[in-house]
């Protein structure tokens, strides 16, 4: 019975260290990288591989433009997701891979006066590791 407790323990403790960290501000990231990079910002991702960081760009016309930056885990699952185990339904938490490493521009609406960046990247605070913050 100790064995299986002790293993048990393992389990539970390797899962929780082994959880991707993001920094994660959202609504609004400070202006100002070096404020983000602080533990305080450090979220563990139980349910994400990677990492985003989203830059959304209002253009006003007469060179005036707004910017606004999140950063967070990547969305990799499916809300209300469930399995049939034992003739009983159990939600579930699958993780996809959906995103690819790298920036890319949203060319959904090119009309729109909003341009989003999204960027996604693996490892541990990876956004820390961009030139460009």
């Amino acid at each position: 019975m100790d064995l299986v407790g002790s293993l048990l323990t393992f389990v539970m403790f390797w899962k929780l260290s082994s959880s991707l960290q993001c920094y994660t501000c959202d609504p609004k990231c400070p202006v100002d990288f070096n404020e983000i990079v602080r533990d305080k910002y450090l979220k563990n991702c139980e349910h994400s591989t990677m990492c985003y960081k989203r830059v959304s760009t209002l253009d006003f016309g007469n060179g005036l433009t707004s910017q606004y930056t999140e950063r967070g885990c990547a969305a990799q699952t499916q809300d209300g997701e469930q399995i049939k185990v034992n003739r009983k339904w159990i939600q579930v938490q699958n993780i996809y891979e959906v995103y690819e490493e790298g920036c890319a521009v949203d060319q959904s609406y090119p009309e729109r006066r909003t341009h989003t960046l999204a960027c996604y990247c693996r490892g541990d605070g990876c956004f820390w590791k961009m030139v460009s913050g």
